[in-house]
């Protein structure tokens, strides 16, 4: 009944903005206070008073950038391990603890950090954090749960090469990474995670899932002074610092300089799946939101260039879309469609054709005056959640960006002018200088590649 009362309460959320001056357009966060635990753990409590629910989000800097070589995917399998068994409980005991006070937790692995999320009543904040800190502070690993999930993820990654819009995704990442630690897919490989042990999954947890340099976020119907009070109660504990790893290399915008050209050979193949970018910058770029209106006239939504010209005008896909993957260290861009085997060269020569335009010539008043439209009016919609807001702020926070930046967006937004656009274009989205990755039947399309480049050629059963 609880469950259901929450649901249900979580749907109405859905409706109501978090946010005064929402519906303006205009953007007031709601009070926020900072605190840092002595065991360097940092804390924010924002006080959403809308509905009677809070969000707890705690990132920590356990993605799979940090990875030890060998292992990769060990800080995803870390993850998905934390609520199998913490604090003598079992996994059945943990998902009942939860399900009793009607509350969700879960955890969630990118490449830079690992996240624990929890929706609960505000009432029972307590009990949440509770829950929370047994999974965090107290994981059992257990052998037989470990076994388990390392057999779960390896089939995953096994039914991921039969889907070949994920194929083209993770392999055109990897390819244009190369050695970088950013490149390996989230959850590692076939060999890498089939070789993994509890042991490895312990020795990880313990360099990675440390308080220092960790930030918690409280997001909802508190008072901040009681909330932050049993956040320190519960993680005033937690010790450690994070085991000394090399930085994160820095990913040097531009890293393929002329063409590459990548073939996944899937014989079966009859359609086409195409990426094309290269390495861009990191999330505290300067030139977010350039980049960010810039790419939404490109690809970035359903009334894009892309869309315009590859689906609408000319039928050759369903979807076309860009779009910069911002990290901590660097990032990419990449252009995003797939098409018939037939098709294949027209789809490449089409996309390639709007990058070169929107470097080329100078955006419209009117298109662009448009776009930003488009971009602020569905803001409002990326931060009227608790879970949006939590999100929010520790993305930025380990950023090192300031909370105004939410303030700021729409502001900011407008403030980007054709030159602008135009800037960023040049700099970071590359016509001649760009990777091109396909999944497709090479001898079917082999005829059309011409002029690409000298195709380097994968066998599917060569992916791992």
């Amino acid at each position: 009944m609880k469950k259901m009362l929450f649901l249900a309460v979580a749907a109405m959320l859905a409706f109501l903005p978090a946010i005064a001056g929402a519906e303006t357009g205009a953007v007031k966060l709601p009070p926020c206070t900072e605190y840092t635990l002595k065991n360097g753990l940092k804390v924010f409590i924002m006080e959403s008073r809308e509905v009677p629910l809070v969000t707890i989000q705690l990132l920590v800097g356990a993605g799979s950038a940090m990875d030890d070589p060998g292992a990769e995917g060990i800080a995803n399998l870390t993850g998905r391990l934390l609520t199998k068994g913490a604090a003598g409980l079992s996994a059945d005991q943990i998902a009942g603890a939860i399900e009793e006070i009607g509350g969700v937790v879960s955890v969630n692995t990118g490449r830079d950090y690992a996240t624990v999320d929890g929706d609960f009543l505000a009432k029972d904040l307590a009990r949440g954090l509770d829950i929370m800190g047994k999974v965090v502070l107290s994981p059992d690993f257990p052998k037989d749960d470990v076994d388990r999930e390392i057999g779960l993820v390896v089939a995953e990654i096994q039914g991921a090469k039969e889907q070949p819009s994920a194929t083209a995704s993770r392999e055109f990442v990897r390819a244009l990474l190369g050695d970088h630690p950013y490149a390996h897919p989230v959850d590692g490989s076939e060999p890498s995670v089939g070789a993994m042990t509890r042991e490895k999954v312990l020795d990880f947890y313990q360099k990675r899932y440390v308080p220092a340099g960790a930030i918690l976020a409280v997001v909802g119907d508190v008072d901040a002074a009681k909330a932050f009070d049993i956040v320190k109660a519960k993680f005033d504990g937690w010790k450690g610092e994070a085991a000394k790893a090399a930085a994160i290399p820095a990913l040097a915008a531009k890293k393929s300089v002329g063409r590459s050209l990548v073939v996944i050979n899937k014989t079966d193949a009859t359609q086409s799946q195409i990426r094309i970018g290269n390495v861009s910058v990191a999330r505290n770029t300067p030139d977010y939101f350039p980049l960010l209106v810039t790419n939404s006239v490109l690809g970035g939504g359903f009334t894009s260039r892309l869309m315009d010209e590859i689906r609408v005008n000319r039928g050759l896909s369903y979807g076309a879309r860009s779009g910069f993957n911002h990290l901590k260290a660097g990032g990419f861009f990449g252009v995003y469609t797939y098409t018939k085997n037939k098709s294949l060269r027209e789809t490449i020569d089409v996309a390639l054709e709007q990058v070169r335009k929107i470097r080329d010539e100078k955006i419209s008043d009117t298109e662009l005056a448009k776009t930003k439209r488009y971009i602020t009016g569905l803001f409002p919609f990326d931060i009227e959640r608790n879970g949006d807001l939590a999100g929010w702020i520790t993305d930025l926070t380990y950023h090192g960006i300031p909370l105004d930046f939410v303030e700021g967006y729409c502001a900011n937004v407008d403030r980007v002018t054709p030159d602008d656009a135009q800037r960023v274009a040049r700099e970071q989205m590359w016509v001649d200088n760009d990777l091109i990755l396909l999944v497709t039947n090479y001898d079917e399309v082999k005829a059309q590649l011409g002029g690409l480049g000298e195709a380097r050629v994968i066998e599917l059963d060569q992916v791992k």
